[in-house]
């Protein structure tokens, strides 16, 4: 039973690490004449220091982000809550999202967000969930962000992996 934590972590370790691959670095800045005006640093949103990015199905991290913070260790039939924030980069008509679970894991609360309209670059939409783990192992939590922007109607899939362990047990008293 160790090791499958052990594997559980390292693969939820694998799978936070992969979120950052495939997009492109920031851009810089080019460089300014003494005569011209210095160019302001682009806004961006403030998120927990607890949230991570989850997986995006494609390179649609450029336009939106959506990161996750786990409220509590994914155990068995404890509800777990789930923060979410949806990060546009940049300005859309409107935001929503549904979020699907599949076998494993119930989703008791949030699974629609939305619409949001008239959605501001790098202003965080906050929303929360909370799944109830069925059963021990590795799930994926899917979330669908609709967005009406410039491109037109476009739907951007990412994927929050949730290693689920063992129901806790309740500890006996030691022998008196």
């Amino acid at each position: 039973m160790n090791s499958f934590r052990v594997s559980a972590l390292t693969a939820l370790a694998v799978l936070v690490a992969l979120a950052g691959c495939g997009d492109p670095p920031p851009e810089q800045a080019a460089p300014t004449s003494a005569a011209s005006k210095p160019a302001k640093a682009p806004k961006t949103a403030e998120l927990s220091s607890q949230m991570v990015a989850a997986v995006s199905a494609g390179k649609n991290a450029s336009a939106l982000g959506v990161h996750f913070a786990l409220g509590s260790s994914p155990t068995v039939a404890k509800p777990l809550p789930v923060e979410i924030a949806i990060v546009p980069h940049q300005p859309f008509a409107t935001v929503s999202a549904h979020f699907e679970t599949n076998e494993g894991i119930e989703m008791s609360m949030g699974e629609d967000f939305g619409p949001v309209n008239d959605v501001d670059a790098e202003q965080a939409l906050s929303h929360q969930l909370m799944l109830v783990p069925a059963k021990e192992g590795m799930f994926m939590l899917t979330v669908s962000v609709d967005t009406v922007g410039e491109e037109g109607n476009v739907v951007r899939i990412f994927s929050i992996p949730v290693i689920v362990g063992p129901a806790e047990t309740a500890v006996a008293p030691p022998p008196k």
